[in-house]
């Protein structure tokens, strides 16, 4: 699954305009990255755009780190 991984790291790196190699996959991204709830809800859009991702909402929640939008997206995948 490190092609998922890269997948996600991509993704996000374009939707936060930062070089996705840079992106540290345990810091929080609102905090490291100045990521705010409206590019939170973009990261969330294109995953489901990309993979169909059906999340709710109390998993929204606990989305602090790319490691964490890694997690979900496997999750996600796995139930289909």
């Amino acid at each position: 699954m490190a092609e998922l991984e890269k997948e996600v790291r991509e993704l996000v790196g374009r939707v936060i305009k930062m070089d996705p190699t840079k992106i540290s996959p345990d810091a929080n991204i609102f905090t490291a990255y100045h990521v705010d709830s409206l590019l939170g809800v973009e990261i969330l859009a294109a995953l489901d755009k990309k993979y169909g991702l059906d999340v709710p909402d109390d998993k929204i929640r606990q989305i602090k780190t790319l490691n964490d939008i890694i997690r979900l997206t496997r999750e996600q995948i796995s139930k289909k």
